[in-house]
């Protein structure tokens, strides 16, 4: 009977790990979607206004359901205060500067310096001691450290020196995306840091996904009333059908990610992770106003290289480090 039990117990642990991989590739593939899709409409509609609707949508949905689930979880997250605010104004920092990067930016650059922030800001935060360090790091895992930082400094030339997908016509603007995109990623690898946190205390995805976003979108809602263009705000007949996208493209990506990290090994996250601005760059070539770049996809690739590389060189030294 017990050996029944362990049987079931190893399908079970192999049936979560797929649907980890399963959410950590659809979190891949959508990004090309989201991004490709967002960096086209915050040309004719404001950032800030999307940001509204996407997690005004995410705080009802989820902290409903968080409230109907299990009302402990909620009382978790707000006893902590410090790690909850904390939580909060990092990812309201995380997400308002990514979007602030598409408006001016190719996604495949947001998309790159976003993510490739996160890896450089975990060596950062190791070092400090804010975050617990996995064991030491190897020769090999620092050259590919190397690589992504040497990736992303060679994208930034790319946009200065005008060679990106979008011409290079808002210097002042375009220089302070670049800037926004990699505080964001550094911002948005904190906050994942404080959502872990609370995993760990055995608070649901959905608790922590209701409620991150609380300061996000007061934030969102004051900067839109205080410097948004009437010009930039859609109609109201458009309102729900960009709140679905908004959703869609943002919040449900984000679940399927915290599923990921909570059912899949740490590698699988990071590779897969890593693999996000390639989808981004293949969708992006639908977008008319956009040219190709050779030189935004060389660093994109070799970015993704590098990233893929880094996990995979930490995976196999925890499988030879001695228990």
């Amino acid at each position: 009977m017990e050996d029944l039990r362990d049987g079931w117990g190893g399908v079970w642990a192999m049936s979560s790990s797929v649907i980890g991989l399963g959410c950590l590739l659809f979190f891949a593939v959508s990004q090309g979607a989201r991004d490709a899709f967002f960096g086209n409409i915050f040309q004719s509609i404001s950032f800030l206004l999307v940001a509204c609707l996407a997690f005004g949508a995410s705080t009802l949905v989820f902290t409903g359901a968080a409230a109907c689930r299990e009302g402990s979880n909620l009382r978790t997250l707000l006893a902590a205060t410090r790690d909850f605010v904390a939580l909060n104004a990092t990812n309201a920092a995380g997400w308002l500067s990514f979007f602030f990067g598409l408006r001016f930016l190719e996604p495949a650059v947001v998309a790159t310096l976003y993510n490739g922030a996160g890896p450089l800001a975990v060596l950062g935060l190791q070092a400090i001691g804010w975050m617990r360090s996995s064991g030491r790091i190897s020769a090999g895992e620092r050259t590919c450290y190397a690589g992504i930082a040497i990736a992303l400094a060679t994208l930034v030339g790319v946009v200065l020196t005008n060679r990106s997908g979008i011409p290079l016509t808002q210097v002042a603007l375009q220089s302070g995306a670049l800037a926004a995109s990699i505080f964001g990623g550094v911002m948005i690898t904190m906050s994942h840091g404080y959502a872990r946190r609370f995993n760990d205390k055995g608070v649901g995805s959905d608790a922590v996904l209701g409620t991150r976003f609380l300061l996000t979108l007061a934030a969102a809602a004051m900067l839109e009333l205080l410097i948004g263009s009437p010009l930039m705000r859609p109609s109201i007949e458009t309102l729900p059908y960009l709140t679905l996208m908004a959703f869609a493209l943002v919040v449900i990506p984000g679940f399927m990610l915290q599923l990921g990290i909570a059912r899949a090994s740490p590698l699988a996250v990071n590779i897969f992770r890593a693999l996000g601005p390639v989808f981004v760059f293949a969708v992006q070539q639908l977008d008319g106003r956009l040219r190709f770049s050779g030189a935004t996809l060389g660093c994109v690739i070799v970015f993704c290289i590098c990233a893929m590389t880094a996990s995979l060189v930490r995976g196999w030294s925890e499988v030879k480090r001695p228990v």
